[in-house]
């Protein structure tokens, strides 16, 4: 098979947009409401983000393999762009995490069926650097949400920022189906259920796979405060403007790109692929202490460019591991089944940080969280290590 690298570099561009849309959505609400609902209010609405992945995951990687990618991506699309266009409105505050959730779960489909898709005409000893561009590309996005997002909230009001979103969405969409990506169903056996139980029992088989899924599950319970805290010790701690956490957030996005252009442009030895990810995992359990420990914003910026290299190296090769071991017919549930494994303990680490963050201040939860993933990385990363050295793709067979 041999990599159709232009139709990968325009879908790659779409998704962009469509990041720098999600982002500009995920800023404004944040920053529109965080007087308002508080620490547990964030929470909220980042389970709103989160919950759809888990209890979505019986389906959703179900109808990413039994129907035709362009079948489920389109209409997906479409809802999710109605969900944030919703935002615009100016409806009443109970009807944002509705809207989230409505998005979120449309989400959970376009996911398993985009990278089903994705994999589906690739190369395999290609799919690390296709996760690479497509991840830089994101990143690209998420850089330019965060400054665009003060302008046209400084200008217009939250208005705009939603109907970009929206708008993101449809024409990720329209480019799908323009350069004829589509990966066709797959055919399932009579009578089989909806479940993600094909999904997991692959996971759990295979030894790599399991390694990977575990440390990161348990990792993202430990770590999933910094998603609710940060914007707390950015503004309220260490007294950051509007605009500079937008910097801040900007940087993480910075460091995203340059970690995945790097990982898009190395042909790293699958050997080593599992080195790699613990390698950004620890990366990233560093910068959440030093952050915990911050006495200017200044260093934040550092953190949050050094935490994208991390995010970029861990995202990047652990998915390439993934899809390059995972069976062709089972795309669609094995995605989706690592992402409910993966998300159930992000839902765990948001729910604990909003309530210990309101009880025991930002600074205190992010060193303990830092210092709990560090020892989890010690239990679980050797085994992941020790996997990873038989790890193979076809071109290294």
């Amino acid at each position: 098979m041999k990599t159709p690298w232009r139709k990968l570099y325009v879908l790659s561009v779409a998704g962009a947009l469509s990041w720098l849309g999600s982002s500009l959505t995920t800023f404004a609400v944040i920053l529109r409401d965080k007087d308002t609902v508080g620490a547990a209010g964030i929470s909220g609405y980042l389970l709103a983000f989160g919950l759809p992945t888990i209890f979505m995951a019986p389906v959703s990687g179900l109808i990413a393999d039994k129907f035709s990618s362009r079948a489920v991506i389109g209409p997906a699309l479409a809802v999710m762009g109605l969900g944030s266009a919703s935002l615009a409105i100016g409806w009443p505050l109970w009807w944002t995490p509705f809207a989230l959730l409505i998005t979120a779960m449309a989400g959970t489909i376009v996911g398993p069926a985009f990278q089903a898709a994705q994999v589906s005409v690739t190369a395999k000893e290609d799919i690390a650097r296709v996760s690479g561009l497509m991840q830089s590309m994101a990143s690209a996005g998420t850089l330019f949400a965060p400054a665009l997002g003060g302008i046209l909230v400084s200008a217009y009001g939250y208005f705009w920022p939603f109907v970009i979103d929206a708008i993101s969405f449809w024409l990720l969409g329209v480019v799908f189906f323009a350069i004829d990506i589509n990966r066709k169903p797959v055919k399932h056996e009579g009578g089989e259920k909806i479940s993600a139980t094909v999904g997991l029992r692959f996971v759990f088989n295979d030894r790599l796979i399991r390694a990977i899924v575990v440390l990161m599950g348990v990792l993202v319970i430990a770590l999933g405060t910094v998603n609710v805290g940060e914007v707390f010790l950015a503004q309220n701690e260490l007294g950051a403007s509007t605009f500079i956490y937008g910097i801040i957030s900007a940087l993480f996005a910075g460091g995203s790109i340059v970690g995945s252009i790097a990982t898009a442009a190395l042909k790293l030895d699958a050997r080593r692929h599992a080195l790699a990810i613990v390698l950004g995992i620890a990366l990233l359990i560093a910068t959440v202490f030093f952050m915990s420990i911050a006495w200017h914003w200044g260093v934040l910026m550092v953190l949050s460019f050094i935490a994208g290299l991390g995010n970029a190296i861990l995202n990047a090769y652990g998915i390439g591991i993934v899809m390059a071991r995972s069976p062709e017919e089972a795309l669609g549930r094995v995605n989706a089944a690592i992402g409910a494994v993966i998300q159930a303990g992000s839902v765990m680490g948001i729910v604990a940080g909003g309530i210990a963050i309101g009880l025991f201040g930002v600074r205190a939860v992010l060193m303990v969280a830092s210092i709990l993933s560090a020892l989890i990385l010690l239990v679980f990363g050797p085994e992941v290590i020790r996997a990873g050295r038989e790890h193979r793709v076809e071109s290294s067979q």
